[in-house]
């Protein structure tokens, strides 16, 4: 997967997953492709100013995310297993 560019400059969003190993299945592109897009979000959020927009978006993709997780789970997994962990920095 090429790296996408996330904000102006040098800076790449998809850099820091090149320790992922390939192939790796649909599943996982999509969170990657997830992953990449929303490494902006922090900066973009500074100068802006639409909250409402932004919780209810937000609000849908952690219900995705979430379900995702319980149908990998068997119905077992919750929020706080994809939280828990100190953020982790790939690469």
């Amino acid at each position: 997967m090429p790296a996408a560019s996330a904000v102006p400059g040098d800076y790449r969003a998809c850099d820091e997953l090149g320790a992922i190993a390939q192939p790796f299945s649909p599943l996982v592109g999509e969170l990657l492709a997830l992953y990449c897009h929303t490494r902006p979000i922090g900066a973009l959020s500074q100068s802006e100013d639409c909250r409402d927009e932004y919780q209810l978006t937000a609000r849908q993709i952690v219900h995705h995310l979430v379900e995702g997780w319980q149908n990998q789970t068997d119905g077992r997994g919750t929020i706080d297993d994809l939280l828990i962990q100190p953020r982790q920095r790939w690469g």
